[in-house]
This record gives structure tokens, sequence and C-alpha cells, in this order.
């Protein structure tokens, strides 16, 4: 989230530099005689003078920023450069072009050749750390920092990097005082009130954040991050509904924003709005389909709501894309488990327990899943390389259970002495389950429906196990025990 941030932050400055570049460099031409208005293919370029070229070449340049073609209005830039190699402004143009077309290694390496010939240009180290920040290149950053505020001491851009850089690296006193000190040069500034009221609001200074962020508003109506960061203070404050209102103009004003669409999408959630939540994440997923995260709140609310075939594929896409996160795992599992796709939920949990080996309870689930997918053998033989893993004086429960999955007999009264004298709640209707699953496996599904209605009656509804409880007793045929 943080890097995405970053990207929207970076994405902003760099189009904007782009953009106010080209409408500075061009009024700086307007003394100079217009081309005439007729299409280019009639007027020879050689009939107009060096100026009217510029001109027009800048707002060729325009033109194609404001439709996206940035590619298109680097090279067009590049060759005013050829025209004129001495300009620092159009070299600036160039790398905030080179920037919004994903060239981000060209873009740096035309910043430093700017800056090794205009080793004061406070424009080219704004932009420099900017780009240094979005690369994630934090040495580059702080040296960039230093020369910076060596040369411009008083300069609010300078100012406002360095807060950034104190706000990214969460000291938020310092980041607070280089604000405030941008803002006593430039009290317009719309990036430095901003950066105060995020600082502000790290230090749970609500209110008082809340002005800044509504004077950032003020300075720049369309800045997404602004709408967003008041919209989190307005939660801390409880004004909901202006926080809803902030989100909705967050989303307007960055409808490309995956990361947006994924704050509007959690409070949607928290708000109880889990339709409407659910067309946020889907679309933060079709705008960044790499990301991992919209597929998890995706998926836990097709759970909720009994849509485990639809929560099956979104946990296979996280899985897919961050196999560390190990908690993917036991939700397909879980989520497999329930759809009786037995093999698959063996090996979902087996790659959990590895993941998360004290987690004890996902080998049984494994092995268990093994054994109702016809594998009774192999199920034996996991439990058996388990068992001895486990220290049976802290977790003997857990050592008894494998035991008796090992041996597949009916030999489980050490087992149900253990469940009885369990006074873990959760873990007593969690073996109770799993009691009820090994009764199954052996054919005996009074003795299942027995265990499994002991475990109901705990109602441990926030467990894994509870979850799996509900789907067992539906596929066997009776209305769940005590909802």
């Amino acid at each position: 989230m943080i890097k995405q941030r970053v990207a929207v932050s970076t994405a902003r400055f760099i189009g904007s530099t782009a953009l106010l570049a080209l409408a500075v460099f061009a009024t700086s031409c307007a003394g100079a005689p217009k081309p005439p208005a007729s299409p280019a293919s009639t007027r020879p370029a050689a009939s107009m003078t060096p100026a009217q070229r510029r001109l027009q070449g800048l707002e060729q340049a325009s033109a194609l920023l404001k439709k996206g073609q940035n590619d298109a209005a680097a090279e067009l830039i590049a060759k005013l450069i050829a025209a004129e190699p001495g300009s620092s402004e159009l070299k600036l143009m160039h790398a905030a072009v080179l920037v919004s077309a994903g060239r981000l290694p060209a873009a740096r390496a035309e910043i430093d050749a700017l800056l090794a010939t205009d080793p004061n240009n406070t424009k080219a180290f704004a932009m420099a750390i900017q780009m240094a920040r979005l690369a994630g290149d934090d040495a580059a950053r702080r040296s960039l920092l230093n020369r910076a505020i060596a040369v411009s001491p008083q300069d609010a851009r300078v100012l406002t990097a360095w807060g950034q850089y104190h706000l990214d690296n969460k000291n938020w006193t310092a980041a607070e005082d280089f604000f405030r000190r941008a803002l006593a040069a430039d009290p317009k500034s719309p990036d430095a009130t901003l950066g105060l009221g995020q600082a502000l609001f790290r230090e749970s200074r609500y209110a008082e954040s809340e002005v800044e962020l509504s004077a950032a508003i003020a300075l720049d109506p369309t800045s997404p991050l602004a709408y967003d960061d008041r919209s989190r203070v307005r939660i801390q404050l409880g004004n909901m509904a202006g926080a809803r209102s902030d989100l909705d103009r967050a989303v307007a004003a960055a409808p490309d924003s995956a990361w947006i669409r994924i704050n509007r999408g959690r409070f949607l959630l928290d708000q109880g709005k889990r339709d409407l939540a659910v067309q946020d994440f889907s679309k933060a997923i079709d705008l960044e389909p790499g990301y991992f995260l919209p597929y998890v709140y995706r998926a836990g609310i097709d759970e909720e709501t009994g849509r485990d075939d639809l929560a099956i594929l979104d946990y296979r896409k996280i899985i897919a894309l961050y196999p560390d996160y190990w908690y993917a795992f036991e939700s397909a599992g879980a989520v497999a488990f329930r759809l009786g796709l037995w093999s698959e939920s063996a090996e979902d949990f087996r790659v959990a327990f590895t993941k998360a080996p004290n987690r004890y309870e996902y080998a049984i689930a494994s092995t268990l899943a093994l054994w109702r997918s016809g594998k009774a053998k192999d199920a034996s033989a996991y439990a058996a390389a388990i068992a001895p893993t486990i220290d049976r004086e802290k977790n003997g429960i857990y050592w008894a259970m494998l035991r008796l999955l090992q041996d597949q007999n009916d030999e489980s009264s050490d087992l149900e002495l253990k469940i009885e004298a369990e006074t873990r709640l959760d873990l007593k209707a969690a073996m109770l389950f799993y009691l009820g699953e090994y009764w199954l496996c052996r054919q005996k599904p009074e003795i299942a429906r027995a265990c499994f209605d002991k475990s109901g009656e705990l109602q441990r509804k926030q467990t894994l196990e509870y979850r799996l409880l509900q789907a067992e007793l539906h596929r066997m045929g009776t209305a769940p025990s005590n909802g």
C-alpha cells in the first residue's frame, strides 16, 4: 500500500511538473509570433522561425500528454532539445514525461546529466528526489536531499521533500518541523500543507490535521491524497458521512488508482456495505491485477456470504501472487474442505503447516482431508511423520489426535479424556470437530454427529473449525447445530 501511495504521489508531482513546465515555457515564448493555424502539412517547417517551431512543438507535446501519449510526447521534446541543447527547462520536462511513460532509468539519467551541468537547479533536485523515492533508492534520495538543502536552504520544495522523507521514515516530529518551515517559505504550498496534515494525523492530533488537510484541498481541489487522508481523520473524529464523501471525491480525482479503491472498499466493508465494497475491490483488481490485497478482501467477503466457489478462485490467485502469505493457504484449505475438494484441501493445509509449523491443527486438517480423498495409507504416513515432532508435555492433545490418525483404530479413549479435561474452549471445540471427522472417516456417522454437536454447542464462531463444522453438517443433510 505504501508503494502504491508513493506511486500516486509521484505520478501527480511528475505529471503536474511536466504540464506546468510546458505551460510556463510556452508562456515565455508567447511574445513570439504564433504560426498560422493552417494544417502543418500545408506549411513547410522551414518557413517558421525557431521560436515558432519551439512553440508549436510544446503545444503538440502538451496535447499528447493530455491524451496519455507519453512516449510520443517524450520523442517530440527530445527533438526540441536537439535544437536547443542548452535548455534546462526542456530537459526538465523531458525527464518528467519519461517518468510518465514509465521510463524511470532514462528519466533519472536525464536529471543526473542536468544537475551535472546546472548544479543549482532546485526544480531538478525536487524531481530527482521524487524519482529516487519512487525507485526506493534511499541512499540516492538522502544524498540528493543534502545537496538540495545546501543549495537552497529556504526553498519550500526542498523543505517539503525533507518533510516527506521524515514522514516516510516515521519521524513525525521532524516531518512536522520541515513542513512548517516549508509553509513559512511558501504559505500556499499545497504539498507542504498536505504533508503537515499527514504528520499531525500520525501524531493523533486529528482536529489540527483536519484543518490542514482542508486547507490543502482548498489549495488543490483535485488532490486524491488530500481527500483520502482527510477521510481517515474524519473516521477518527466519528464523521462517517464526511469520510464517505471524501473517499468518493478521492476516487473521482484518481479513478485509475487501485490503492484508493481499496481504501474506499475497506471503509464500505467496515460500514457493512459488502456489495459496494466488492465492487471497489473488483475494480482495484481490474486496475492492478498483480496486486494481491484486493483479492484478500474480496475472497473474505465471498466466504462470509457463502460463495465459496468464488472465494477459492481468489485464494488461488493470492497464492500465485504472494506465496509467502501463509494465511491464504489456510483459507484455501478451509474453502476446499467445505467444497469437498479433498486433495486440494489436504495440499493447502500441508503447505500452511510448513509455513506455520506451530499450527498443528493444519497438519490434522491435512491428514483428515487426505484420508477423505481416499488415501488412508498416505494420511497415516503423514500423521506418523508429524506426531514425533510434537512436544507432548506442551501439546499433548495434538499429539494424541495425530497418533489416532496414524493408527486409524477405535482406541480414542486417551484423546477423549484430554478433550474432556481441556479448559481452552477454542481448542476443545476444535478437537471435538476433528474427532468427529475421524469417525466419519471410520464410517461411523452417528458417533461423528455426536462429536459435531458437542463442538457446535461451544459456539466458537471465530475459529477455523467452526466454519468447517457448518459445512460438514450441511453435507450430512442436517441443519447446522446451534447456528
